[in-house]
């Protein structure tokens, strides 16, 4: 793409985690961890680690965001809206794990797992907030909530899964300040569910937050439970059997009520033996919280509605591509490495995988794996694994595909962006800094019918911006999207992170955003984009500490000014030695000294900068 801009190659020797606000990364750099601004680009603070940290399994994880506030007592001249931050970051090994606060160079917390008698520590995570701290331990012993605070702990036995699919937070609601609390961020709130298995029986806990008291126990009606998902405005849990227990589905109410069990639909294929074949592979609630999405065995995604927990609608992946409406585009890649797309014609088989020989007891490689959504749940991507290198685009409006892609590798990741529906990060899985972004046509977000024809994807070749990892280890590439928190996000041009275990670069597809840097009543810089500024959707700060002193008498005796301090504004910006009075002038105490002198019907002519919206940038 001709407007792409890359960062500079920041190295490191582990993956780089951004914090959920997009302010921060956490990387680790020989024996040190190092917390990198996004703005700037710069180390702010380099922490070393002691000899004994295991460096080769170290985990990092940051803590959910929170609201920061300026002190009561000493209120600022004006006021700023408390912005949500991940202010503590946590690096952790099988023994081991400390944490970090941004905001006190001076404060850490160490826990240990003292004699290790239960086993290493296989996960480690942040709780609620960033005052609490998960443990689980190995061979699914026990899990051990650790408050930062005051050094007390929770076990809870039992738990099943380790991994985020066996346990979760409810999430923040879509209603009043709680969802604003929570916004740009994986929200959490007041109760956590755990799968947990005792004497053969999966049952599920759902715990208080902060004492952890059991608030009900529910005994499953799975013979062997393989997750668990909250849905995004916290209202249900969705727990799903093993595949090979069949297809069954149950959705709980947040207090743990079971309201809805589900099973496939009749078929036609069932044997004399009533064998259907396995089960359920994935699930996913849609944003919005309408739909969610299940993907079975049998290479079928289906739409299940929140009112009625019924089948709405399905999406079919058949092994022999035939759909007229759809375009087909083919990765090809030459001799020397050049890779693009061509337009298929219809009907097209896509490459499928081979089983293995050697391994007859493999798991066959089949079932939808990856169901990924856009913002608006309009398009959602999907990948069968029967055909690893194809990616299904569907239009749930059309409720038919919009475009196939057949990759020449397998199919890694599907990302939509957070806030920009149509935009696609695909990632595959060849040894090379090559990643393809999609973007779907305008008129697919904005209208129900369209004529128009997706092209492929863009094809973003950046080997020339960062190199492979050194050495014989191969590169384990990651990209992920940057989420955007602002007033106006959509304004926001996007940005991801991409990189291996030794380095990572910042890629904006689409260019940069112009950036204002202003220095802020705690001292902290923030950027603000200049189109935000001018069209006012974005309060003009501060540019000098002076504005305390003198700006605000200054501007109350303001009413005009002539021509050539017009002009003198224009060049505020890069004078140092003028005040800032003048340049908040222009864009405020203009608007007041007009209605002050009966700017009204008769009250005199009207001023360029005026109550026009637009007028204010010229």
């Amino acid at each position: 793409m001709e407007d792409m801009e890359v960062s500079h190659q920041l190295k490191a020797n582990s993956l780089c985690l951004p914090s959920p606000t997009s302010t921060h990364t956490a990387a680790l750099s020989g024996a040190r961890l190092q917390i990198r601004s996004l703005a700037t680009l710069e180390i702010i603070r380099s922490i070393p680690l002691p000899s004994s940290h295991d460096l080769r399994n170290s985990r990092l994880c940051w803590s959910p965001p929170t609201r920061s506030t300026p002190d009561a007592a000493t209120p600022p001249r004006r006021a700023h809206a408390p912005t949500a931050r991940s202010s503590r970051v946590l690096v952790a090994d099988d023994e081991t794990t400390r944490v970090y606060d941004l905001r006190d160079g001076k404060w850490n917390a160490v826990i240990s797992n003292g004699s290790g008698g239960m086993g290493k520590n296989v996960h480690v995570e942040f709780g609620a907030n960033e005052d609490e701290v998960v443990v689980f331990s190995d061979f699914q012993s026990k899990v051990t909530v650790w408050c930062l605070r005051s050094g007390r702990t929770v076990e809870i036995k039992d738990p099943k899964f380790s991994t985020r699919r066996g346990w979760g937070y409810r999430p923040c609601g879509e209603d009043g300040a709680e969802e604003d609390e929570c916004r740009g961020a994986r929200g959490r709130s007041g109760v956590l569910a755990v799968l947990c298995r005792n004497a053969g029986q999966d049952v599920l806990m759902m715990l208080a937050s902060g004492s952890y008291k059991v608030l009900k126990r529910v005994e499953l009606r799975t013979v062997d439970a393989l997750g668990l998902k909250w849905s995004g405005d916290g209202r249900w849990i969705a727990v799903w059997d093993s595949p090979g227990s069949g297809y069954n589905l149950h959705v709980y109410t947040a207090d743990g009520h079971l309201y809805r069990s589900m099973q496939r639909e009749a078929s036609a294929m069932v044997s004399e033996f009533e064998i259907e074949g396995l089960g359920i592979k994935t699930t996913e609630w849609l944003p919005g919280n309408e739909y969610l999405a299940v993907g079975g065995w049998d290479r079928r995604v289906r739409m299940l509605s929140t009112r009625t927990f019924t089948p709405a609608l399905f999406l079919d992946h058949t092994a022999q591509i035939c759909v007229p409406t759809c375009q087909v585009y083919t990765e090809q890649v030459d001799a020397t490495g050049s890779r693009t797309y061509a337009l298929d014609p219809q009907p097209i088989t896509p490459p499928k995988v081979e089983p293995s020989k050697d391994d007859k007891t493999a798991t066959p490689k089949k079932g939808i794996s990856i169901i990924a959504a856009n913002k608006d749940s309009t398009l959602i991507a999907t990948r069968d694994d029967s055909t690893p290198t194809t990616v299904w685009i569907w239009d749930l409006r059309t409720l038919r595909p919009k475009t196939i892609l057949i990759q020449h590798s397998p199919i890694k990741t599907l990302q939509w962006h957070p806030t920009h529906p149509s935009l696609l990060l695909i990632q595959t899985t060849h040894d090379s800094a090559t990643l393809y972004l999609y973007s779907a046509p305008s008129s697919i977000s904005h209208s129900t019918s369209s004529t128009t024809t997706p092209g492929p994807p863009a094809i973003l070749d950046l080997s020339d911006q960062i190199s492979k990892s050194a050495g014989s280890i191969p590169s384990k590439w990651f990209a992920t999207w940057l989420p955007i928190s602002s007033p106006s996000p959509t304004d926001k041009k996007p940005v991801f992170i991409f990189g291996h275990q030794q380095g990572h670069i910042l890629v904006w597809p689409q260019g940069k955003d112009q950036i204002l840097k202003f220095e802020h009543e705690d001292g902290e810089e923030s950027e603000d984009s200049l189109y935000d500024i001018l069209t006012g959707r974005t309060p003009v700060p501060r540019l000098r500490q002076t504005m305390r002193e003198e700006g605000d008498s200054e501007m109350e005796n303001s009413v005009f000014v002539g021509e050539e301090q017009e002009q003198e504004e224009g060049l505020m910006e890069h004078d140092d030695s003028v005040g800032s009075s003048s340049f908040e002038d222009t864009f405020r105490e203009r608007k007041r000294a007009v209605s002050r002198t009966g700017g009204g019907a008769g009250g005199g002519r009207s001023r360029v900068f005026d109550e026009s919206g637009m007028d204010e940038m010229f």
